[in-house]
């Protein structure tokens, strides 16, 4: 029984080694008909009889389809042939096969991304941009590094219309250092198309800095320029119809494609200044006069007016500290007309006027006075320095002063000699002092003036009973 046993595991043993031996014959036969057919391949493609090689790689992938190399050889020979469909197919094929970490993958990732670039923009030039954009970010993903490939998709986006992401193509285009001057002129193009003016002009800039003869690198530049001249003159009527936001719109665009022309800033800044954006007129002019170098006449008397515009608000809204710097900046400036430093100094007068200051606001609108030479002008000051006489006056006189009261009184009336109630005050003054002449010239004077003044009225029957 033993014996029998062992002759049948025996037996046994014999069997399964010669199921091995059979099975491994016709593998290592597989492998030399695999390696004949890959030599005969590669033997017919550098003899460019691509055919014949493809017909040799189709029989080794039959031998062995988890091999990856015959489907990147066959990838190539269809490529040579013009079947980019097929070859891209191959080359897919391959890099499923490919181990993750294999040598020779990142090589065969490069050639494929090639491949889908090659025929994507065979596709663009028959308007496929649909399926070109597919391809591309194939390959992009393949090819990270690459700056044609986002450059190409950029094309594909634009034949769509897809102006965004066109733009953020070349901008990884760019990234990728894929700089050139026909780039940043398409960058220009697309900006203008999606009405990002800056971004257009810093384009072209780009464009021609690289390239100074840019053919149409300077035709757009010439057309920009063109094109901020006409929102500057219907900027122009748009001020003289009172339209002044449509100005700044205009201005605005006509800045961003001339951004050097400081005349523009200044009348953007007067627009603006006209609509009550002062802070923003503010800056316009400040910026106009940085980017001249310093010395810009017109934008610094404009920003001296903005500035007393500024303290007016300040002192609207019963803020005369900020309303005091503000006229104090206007007042700095260099070159201001007198006419410009009188309205100012009037304007700081009134400041210190609300502020209780009387010397102060008497000393601003002395000053005021001496630089205006307008005849209305003049009247509007020696108005405001008679009404300080006046109250100083009443204060003087309410404090029982009244010699000096009477000499208040009498600086208003030089001041302003057309105001009933200032002479109706250095006539009561004066009758203190018993000077009762000079108090009934006064009285009469006054209701000469006003009639209706019941105070003279008084007075003076007081000074001439019946």
């Amino acid at each position: 029984m033993a014996n029998w046993t062992q002759k049948m595991g025996e037996a046994s043993l014999a069997s399964e080694l010669a199921g091995t031996y059979m099975t491994q014959v016709p593998e290592q036969a597989s492998a030399r008909k695999f390696e004949t057919r890959m030599t005969q391949a590669r033997a017919a493609r550098d003899e460019q009889n691509h055919e014949q090689a493809i017909a040799q790689l189709t029989a080794a992938i039959f031998l062995q389809p988890a091999e990856a190399e015959p489907y990147v050889l066959r990838g190539e020979a269809l490529a040579e042939l013009c079947d980019f469909h097929s070859a891209l197919a191959n080359y897919r094929k391959a890099l499923q096969l490919m181990p993750v970490r294999a040598a020779e993958r990142e090589e065969t990732a490069a050639r494929f991304a090639s491949l889908l670039d090659l025929r994507a923009v065979s596709l663009l030039d028959h308007g496929s941009y649909e399926r070109a954009i597919e391809l591309l970010s194939e390959a992009i993903d393949l090819a990270p590094s690459e700056a044609s490939l986002p450059l190409h998709r950029a094309l594909a986006h634009a034949g769509r219309e897809d102006h965004e992401a066109a733009r953020a193509d070349l901008g990884a285009c760019l990234d990728r250092g894929g700089a050139s001057a026909d780039v940043h002129f398409l960058s220009a193009k697309l900006a203008l198309l999606a009405k990002d003016l800056p971004a257009a002009r810093c384009a072209v800039d780009a464009a021609l800095g690289m390239e100074a003869g840019h053919g149409l690198a300077e035709e757009l530049c010439h057309a920009m320029r063109e094109s901020a001249e006409v929102y500057t003159e219907e900027a122009t009527k748009l001020v003289l119809l009172r339209r002044g936001s449509e100005a700044v719109a205009n201005l605005t665009h006509a800045m961003a494609l001339q951004p050097s022309n400081a005349d523009l800033l200044v009348r953007r800044g007067g627009a603006r200044r006209t609509l009550g954006e002062l802070e923003g007129a503010m800056e316009d002019f400040e910026a106009a006069i940085a980017q001249v170098g310093g010395t810009y006449p017109a934008a610094s008397r404009l920003l001296g007016l903005t500035h007393n515009d500024l303290g007016l608000v300040a002192a609207s809204q019963q803020l005369p500290a900020e309303a005091m710097t503000w006229f104090e900046l206007a007042l700095s400036a260099q070159g201001q007309p007198d006419a410009d430093r009188a309205a100012t100094l009037a304007n700081r007068g009134d400041c210190h006027r609300t502020c209780g200051r009387s010397t102060q606001a008497l000393a601003d609108y002395q000053a005021a006075l001496e630089l205006s030479s307008d005849r209305s002008e003049r009247w509007r000051i020696q108005t405001k320095l008679a009404v300080v006489h006046n109250e100083r006056g009443a204060r003087l006189f309410n404090h029982a002063n009244p010699r000096k009261a009477a000499v208040e009184f009498s600086r208003a009336i030089e001041s302003n000699p057309k105001v009933a109630h200032f002479y109706t005050n250095r006539a009561e003054a004066v009758l203190r002092l018993n000077r009762f002449e000079l108090a009934r010239d006064d009285v009469l004077i006054a209701l000469r003036l006003d009639p209706t003044d019941a105070r003279a009225q008084r007075m003076l029957n007081s000074l001439c009973p019946e």
